[in-house]
């Protein structure tokens, strides 16, 4: 790996292993939390509606009138506005909705993935669609690795000023609201929060890979600890090794990087697993 690192020849790998470095940060802590109250099929959900908003913004950056409106139209920033948007509808059907959890999860997933499809369909020119389905890391943008600090510390700093109720929250929300806190608030922000950090999965192991980098590195961490503190630097760390590792295979070995990164992930998940049930 230290002769990737610094050969001339591997300057897209450097930038990859810094950008996956960095958003192990917010991927560790925000999986602690998807994992302990088990809303993995809510960031599932918001995945694919991210990719409409990433079909949408294609869209609209071609269509623009004006090509200077036309250059500060990101795919990714308005994956980030629709993902807020559907993760605060979906909040609020589970929160107040008299409807069915699942069916508005499973509709929303659907429509978003269908939303996306639509717009390419009708953005002219040839769009990569599965380098936003399976991440495309080793050619990530420096507009890219701008959104991922900034979104990244974004959320680490809003989890570190609420860390204490969005634990409550995910552990005895009853007690919680008894307690005088304002429990659909805090559950609200939490998928806000994982809305951001899924898009800012989608440039490494993409849509469809997502809801397992999410999870795995945290659900390792919580089978060596019970508590949310450490379990949170564990997954941060799980996500930062996995990463780094299944980067290097995928150089190495020429496979693409967010698969080899999922794998190497499950491979580390399975590994703990079973050592933990004979230690």
């Amino acid at each position: 790996m230290i002769d990737i690192l610094f050969s001339p020849d591997y300057a897209f790998a450097r930038t990859a292993f810094f950008v996956s470095a960095l958003a192990s940060l917010s991927f560790g802590v925000i999986g602690t939390f998807v994992v302990v109250r088990r809303i993995g099929y809510i960031a599932g959900a918001v995945s694919h509606c991210a990719f409409g908003g990433i079909g949408i913004g294609l869209f609209l950056r071609q269509t623009a009138v004006s090509g200077v409106l036309a250059a500060w139209i990101d795919p990714i920033f308005v994956a980030v506005l629709i993902s807020i948007g559907c993760s605060l509808i979906i909040g609020a059907f589970q929160l107040y909705g008299k409807e069915r959890e699942d069916t508005i999860i499973g509709a929303i997933w659907a429509v978003g993935m269908a939303v996306g499809l639509l717009c390419l369909d009708k953005t002219e020119g040839y769009y990569s669609i599965s380098s936003y389905l399976f991440g495309d890391i080793l050619f990530i943008s420096l507009r890219d690795i701008y959104y991922v600090a900034g979104l990244g510390f974004l959320v680490l700093g809003v989890v570190s000023l609420c860390f204490q109720r969005f634990t409550a929250v995910c552990f005895d929300e009853e007690f919680a609201r008894l307690r005088g806190i304002r429990t659909g608030f805090y559950f609200q922000l939490l998928l806000v929060l994982t809305a951001i950090t899924v898009v800012l999965m989608v440039r490494i192991v993409g849509i469809i890979l997502v809801i397992a980098m999410l999870t795995l590195p945290a659900a390792t961490a919580g089978r060596l600890t019970k508590r949310l503190l450490p379990m949170s630097v564990l997954a941060v760390v799980f996500c930062f090794l996995c990463s780094w590792c299944g980067l290097y295979l995928s150089i190495v070995c020429n496979f693409s990087a967010g698969p080899t990164i999922v794998l190497v992930s499950a491979i580390v998940y399975a590994t703990v697993f079973a050592l933990s049930r004979y230690f």
